[in-house]
């Protein structure tokens, strides 16, 4: 949707340094290689580039403008923009980013719903935004721009016939929940568990859980939240509300309550209680317990719109997981490779570990786990416990990448897996070397590890090789 250049200068308090103010933008862009033409350019100066590098790349793939930090004014000195690009100086680009996005999303009056979490964001997202677009043109979080950087540009694709929008909030540490919802302002908020994802930076699981609340405190007394009631944390920041609260999950109590699940050659079934007492049953493309957690809140969401059932029913049925999600392919060798790969922490190992087990049950179980990083002084207590676990689960195989996951290897003997059964590998080569030795056929082979592990390249070699 059109900007003005005059209310950029207004609401960033900005000089115009080149151009004719009578113009405009439309979205933004923080890298100048994702510019499509019309956007404003914030250049970002970050760790390793200064962004102020590529205004002139920006502005040749289209950008309408750019703005500049002032006190980066001599790194553009005897460059030569083309006079109908507007340039805009400010003091701080990044602060003028949110400015503008904040100002944006003031214009509109629709239905915000704010989904955080330490675990399922992306599918929660999903979901919701899927069961909604039956009725409603929903502007939904793309990939990973759920930050303090990627929901201002969010932000800024809200246009007028959009009736909608779901977004996602991201967290690494305290304040940046509080600031996202401060830009976005939702009407609806979203939280899906309390886990370990980032104790490196938080500490403990409460101050992660007192990090996720910062949604409820911006929403105030005029939100509505949607909690998993059946996570203890969430309770007791439920308790705190002084707004309208509605929960769900399996356990009793819950105003949408599941009752239970069952797998499908593409994913699930599960069945509800509503609220009223009416019982449903729903589908979605995505196996396992905690993505029926996920499904519920897009459920409890869409009855808050007053969708009926039936077109809930379609939204999640029609819904397409984000990639690197318990994705499930059969090798032409015979044997199923699980692509779980899109990061991982204690709680969603456990998760799809406890997948493994239920959806393989008949058949060999190979567990291929990478490092799971940012959990801090416990991170080693943590691999082991998740050694430990998969002891427990009577996982066959295990097979462990990094230096970190070593710990689940042992962890896994300790607890009694045969040490024949787990092989520790450096590299994903020996890890190839190791599944190769195996019988594969029939098996099962769940993969996952935090993002930095890179272990989806396992899985492309797997289908490549198999």
């Amino acid at each position: 949707m059109f900007f003005p250049w005059e209310e950029v200068l207004k609401t960033t308090a900005g000089k115009l340094w080149q151009g004719k103010p009578g113009g405009g933008f439309q979205g933004g862009a923080i890298d100048s290689r994702q510019v499509k033409g019309g956007e404003l350019f914030f250049p970002l100066p970050g760790e390793k580039e200064n962004g102020h590098v590529f205004i002139a790349a920006a502005l040749r793939r289209g950008a309408a403008g750019s703005l500049v930090e002032e006190k980066w004014l001599p790194m553009l000195a005897g460059e030569s923009f083309s006079p109908d690009k507007v340039l805009i100086v400010v003091e701080n680009s990044l602060h003028a980013l949110h400015k503008i996005a904040a100002a944006h999303r003031s214009r509109f009056g629709l239905p915000v719903i704010a989904v955080t979490g330490s675990n399922g964001k992306t599918t929660t997202k999903d979901f919701i935004a899927a069961v909604l677009s039956t009725r409603y043109n929903v502007l939904k979080t793309e990939g990973n721009l759920n930050n303090h950087l990627g929901l201002p540009l969010m932000l800024l694709r809200l246009k007028r016939d959009h009736q909608a929008a779901v977004l996602e909030l991201g967290m690494s540490g305290p304040g940046e929940i509080a600031l996202l919802t401060a830009l976005c302002r939702p009407s609806r908020g979203v939280i899906t568990n309390v886990g370990e994802a980032h104790l490196e930076f938080l500490g403990s699981k409460e101050n992660i859980a007192q990090a996720k609340g910062e949604l409820l405190v911006g929403m105030g007394p005029g939100g509505k939240v949607f909690l998993n009631g059946d996570d203890p944390f969430l309770n007791r920041l439920g308790q705190e509300y002084a707004g309208e609260i509605s929960y769900y999950g399996f356990k009793k109590g819950a105003a949408l309550q599941a009752l239970g699940y069952a797998f499908t050659d593409l994913g699930c079934t599960f069945r509800a209680v509503l609220p009223g007492g009416k019982q449903e049953e729903f589908s979605i493309p995505l196996p396992g317990k905690h993505n029926v957690y996920n499904a519920l809140a897009a459920v409890a969401v869409g009855l808050d719109f007053s969708l009926q059932e039936e077109a809930i029913r379609e939204g999640l049925a029609k819904s397409i997981p984000a990639a690197m999600r318990l994705e499930k392919t059969l090798t032409k060798s015979g044997f199923w490779v699980i692509n779980d790969t899109y990061n991982a922490n204690p709680t969603s190992v456990r998760s799809a570990l406890q997948f493994l087990k239920e959806w393989g049950s008949d058949r060999q179980k190979i567990a291929v786990l990478g490092d799971m990083f940012e959990l801090g002084p416990q991170a080693k207590e943590m691999h082991l416990a998740a050694g430990r676990h998969i002891a427990a689960l009577g996982i066959d195989f295990l097979c462990t990448v990094g230096k970190l996951a070593a710990y689940i290897a042992r962890g896994a003997r300790e607890a009694g897996l045969p040490p024949a059964k787990v092989f520790s590998a450096e590299s994903k080569r020996e890890t190839l070397h190791y599944l190769a030795s195996l019988s594969l056929a029939g098996s099962c082979i769940l993969i996952k590890g935090s993002r930095g592990m890179q272990m989806e390249k396992i899985v492309e070699e797997l289908l490549n090789r198999y």
